[in-house]
């Protein structure tokens, strides 16, 4: 669990509080509810820079896109103004200050520390703060209440090991989530789970910030961006998952720089619509909800065993990744089997989404034939399959 210590900002850190000042491109322009604004004339396929990322989530973190309701605490100063926004289909973003967590399996001389941390590497062992960059989320939803009113990263498709990028001062590192605080069961600790802002060890270093766990951390100006879903999370040891959160800075980058440009597919994939394929019995192809592609979304019927069937065409032969855009606006995951040409290649989960007009995105690999191929999306459950909106191949 996240260190109980009270986090004091000390003046010697205020030089390293400036926040990232950076030119926002057509800053006058308010996108719409949900919509994803970006660098202008942006192009699928486009290497996108930090900043150029960065200026489109600014931009695009407006009331019109805020998940929560009730303001989150800043971990570092205490005050309770912390927003998170979604920033484009299932990527989430906040800015505070980083307080400094040195939980995990490496030895600190902070009294505070803790040797456990909440996630584990893939090899089953508490995370190493001064070797992993990770960033600490609320363990629960302090309100009790469902939907959370603040962000609870559950309700949106996140898990440990969930790959950010974060950024400050001109920089950015890639990041996963490694630590929770406090939850309402422990009484120990002022701190609660609504707090935002604190990060490892490793994370302050990479990004130059001082990285005491007693005295070091900054009061603003650290920008955290999560990606959801199951394909955002980050494998491998203590010893190898800073370089393997790394190695995805630049296809975070660039994949959030085309959704907030609007470009489809994502750089190096095709989309295909779900209205381009059937429907079993019952089912039905939407537009009454917002935000889809294409012409409109398939609506399965309320039964398990319900499917959308829809074509997909490459070039070659091989396993390819499979993104799968939906929303589920109930209360509970619609799971699915995901099938290739009549072969069942197992059962996805599709987390619930804000509401019927929020999407998010799961992604599973599988083999392909050159030419044609169908996928099949099936609800395992009563209530059918989520509505989904198409699929990407890459």
């Amino acid at each position: 669990m996240s260190s109980s210590r009270t986090r004091l900002a000390v003046a010697a850190t205020a030089a390293f509080a400036l926040a990232t000042q950076l030119a926002i491109a057509n800053a006058h322009a308010s996108p719409a509810p949900h919509a994803a604004a970006g660098p202008a004339g942006a192009q699928a396929g486009t290497s996108y820079t930090a900043a150029e990322v960065l200026a489109g989530v600014k931009k695009n973190s407006t009331a019109a896109n805020q998940v929560n309701t009730k303001p989150h605490i800043n971990t570092m100063t205490r005050a309770q103004n912390v927003n998170v926004y979604q920033v484009a289909t299932g990527v989430y973003a906040y800015s505070s200050g980083m307080a400094i967590d040195d939980d995990g399996s490496d030895p600190d001389p902070d009294p505070d520390h803790q040797g456990d941390t909440t996630f584990h590497d893939s090899n089953g062992k508490a995370l190493a703060a001064h070797h992993v960059p990770f960033f600490v989320l609320g363990d629960d939803c302090w309100d009790r209440k469902t939907p959370c009113p603040h962000f609870f990263y559950k309700e949106h498709g996140m898990s440990g090991r969930q790959f950010a990028l974060m950024f400050y001062n001109g920089k950015v590192i890639g990041s996963i989530f490694g630590d929770t605080q406090t939850a309402n069961d422990q009484t120990t600790s002022d701190n609660d789970s609504r707090e935002l802002g604190e990060a490892s060890v490793k994370a302050a270093q990479l990004l130059g910030i001082p990285s005491s766990g007693t005295t070091g951390g900054v009061d603003n100006g650290v920008t955290v961006v999560m990606f959801s879903g199951p394909s955002w999370v980050v494998n491998g040891a203590n010893a190898d998952l800073n370089n393997n959160a790394q190695a995805l800075v630049q296809k975070a980058l660039d994949t959030l720089g085309a959704a907030m440009a609007g470009t489809n597919p994502p750089p190096g994939g095709t989309l295909f619509e779900a209205e381009s394929g059937t429907l079993s019995a019952g089912g039905t192809f939407d537009d009454n909800h917002s935000g889809f592609t294409g012409t409109g979304f398939a609506n399965t019927a309320n039964a398990a065993g319900a499917y959308v069937d829809i074509p997909v065409t490459v070039s070659a032969a091989g396993t390819k990744t499979l993104t799968i855009r939906y929303s589920d606006g109930t209360s509970g995951a619609r799971p699915a089997t995901i099938s290739v040409n009549g072969t069942s290649h197992g059962t996805l989960d599709f987390p619930v989404t804000a509401d019927w007009d929020t999407w998010s995105t799961v992604s599973i690999s599988v083999p392909l034939n050159a030419g044609a191929n169908t996928i099949r999306i099936a609800g395992t459950t009563s209530g059918g399959a989520a509505n989904i909106d198409s699929v990407t191949v890459s």
